[in-house]
């Protein structure tokens, strides 16, 4: 058996929540308002930092490969792993010469992922590459 629900005959559906909403907000005088403030944040300016690639560097390249040539002349005479290049010396002091020795550096650098400017650092390891490869 169920009791129907009963409403007062000349009250719709509508006007029973508007009522009930109206009695909520005499409940709560300090009601939040409907639309919220809004302060957008502040926009984040970022730094873009470019460095020079130094690898590419004409003058660094030059620099380390006078370097090692005037090392290699000097290794001919004085060690004697290099003893094989005497009769090369003279090629390899022409301008030639030194392309050669660039071109092996620049081979030893794509091959091993060493940079320019750490040849330097790796003295021992270049000596033997360049003994090999001469």
């Amino acid at each position: 058996m169920s009791f129907p629900i009963s409403f007062p005959i000349n009250y719709s559906l509508d006007l029973l929540i508007t009522k009930e909403k109206e009695k909520e907000k005499t409940n709560y005088p300090y009601q939040k308002p409907d639309v919220r403030r809004y302060w957008p944040v502040p926009p984040l300016i970022e730094s873009v930092f470019e460095y020079q690639d130094i690898n590419n560097d004409v003058n660094l390249r030059k620099d380390v490969t006078d370097f090692f040539h005037k090392k290699i002349l000097k290794w001919i005479d004085e060690y004697p792993n290099f003893t094989h290049l005497k009769s090369q010396k003279k090629y390899l002091q022409s301008n030639e010469g030194k392309m050669k020795i660039y071109n092996l550096l620049r081979h030893f650098i794509k091959n091993s992922g060493i940079n320019w400017y750490d040849l330097r650092d790796n003295y021992s390891l270049i000596k033997e590459y360049l003994s090999k490869k001469l």
